[in-house]
């Protein structure tokens, strides 16, 4: 009935992209994590998050589903399918994803444990290169996963940058050659990739290519979390979240799963850390200053060999 008018083909066209795009920005940085880093099932005849994607999606849903729908004359978006296809299969999204729940332990609700060789080597074996690029990270991360006089692993020296937020998709900008930095609405926002990019500027809009849109609306609020903290102690953080146990200070996430209460991390242990936000810090810097700043975040980081 849509395709009845073809007045409608550009918005069903515009649908079709935001639609796969937020799927594979939103969905695939959660159940790739999941999948792959919340199991202990290291078989090497299991499938693979990647495996799963390309079997089910890029060879089921998108050939069998999406492709067809060409012959009713809609353009159907192969190059949105690509860069997400390419993103998990080349360049870990997921397995970035994974580095930044970790890394954030103090403000989820979860427990994320070390890993283990057996983990180290599943990993390299479904993900060649995985090792060299995430490895000494986890390595670090486990180093750090009991108090013993240190910070959380997100303010100890590891080489990590903590990234910029998508302020599309609200996913961080972990593929950081792919982050699109731009000024819209009166401030600076940043992007993961072109495709949030364009929702924000382009999809998102009262108008699209001509035909009034007003339900689209715009994408406005708090959309980094980090904003509504910035500047705060990350002991008042926690506890305005609710994150601690009826104690009153032993912290609800660990970045161990171990129920030893001498092992558990406290406000103590977080207290006097200074939390801030990417962005507002971002939308301080003089045109010189943030321009250098996001040609060094494109460009990544490397991972200290030692803490």
């Amino acid at each position: 009935m849509a395709l009845a008018n073809d007045e409608n083909k550009d918005l069903i066209e515009r649908d079709l992209i935001y639609s796969i795009w937020n799927q594979h920005a939103v969905v695939d940085a959660a159940i790739g994590t999941i999948i792959d880093y919340g199991s202990k099932d290291r078989r090497k005849d299991r499938d693979s998050y990647a495996e799963m994607w390309k079997r089910w999606y890029y060879d089921d849903y998108y050939r069998s589903y999406l492709v067809p729908l060409e012959k009713y004359g809609l353009k159907v978006p192969h190059d949105v399918v690509e860069d997400a296809w390419r993103r998990i299969s080349d360049d870990f999204y997921h397995h970035h994803v994974a580095q930044f729940f970790a890394t954030g332990w103090p403000v989820n609700y979860w427990r994320i444990d070390p890993m283990t060789e057996e983990d180290f080597e599943w990993f390299e074996d479904k993900y060649p290169g995985w090792y060299d690029k995430f490895g000494k990270w986890w390595e670090h991360y486990s180093t750090l996963s009991e108090p013993n006089g240190h910070k959380p692993i997100a303010f100890e020296n590891s080489g990590y940058v903590y990234p910029h937020r998508c302020w599309s998709c609200m996913v961080p900008c972990l593929i950081r050659e792919d982050t699109v930095m731009d000024y819209v609405d009166g401030q600076w926002r940043t992007y993961c990739h072109k495709w949030c990019h364009w929702q924000d500027t382009v999809a998102y809009r009262e108008e699209y290519k001509g035909r009034p849109t007003p339900a689209m609306g715009k994408m406005t609020g708090k959309r980094e979390w980090e904003t509504l903290y910035h500047g705060w102690d990350l002991a008042d953080i926690v506890h305005d979240l609710g994150y601690v146990r009826d104690d009153g200070k032993t912290l609800v996430p660990q970045p161990h799963v171990q129920f030893d209460q001498s092992k558990m991390w406290t406000t103590d242990n977080v207290k006097g850390i200074e939390f801030q936000s990417p962005n507002i810090l971002l939308n301080e810097m003089s045109d010189e200053e943030r321009e250098k700043h996001m040609e060094e975040y494109k460009q990544g980081f490397t991972i200290n060999s030692s803490l």
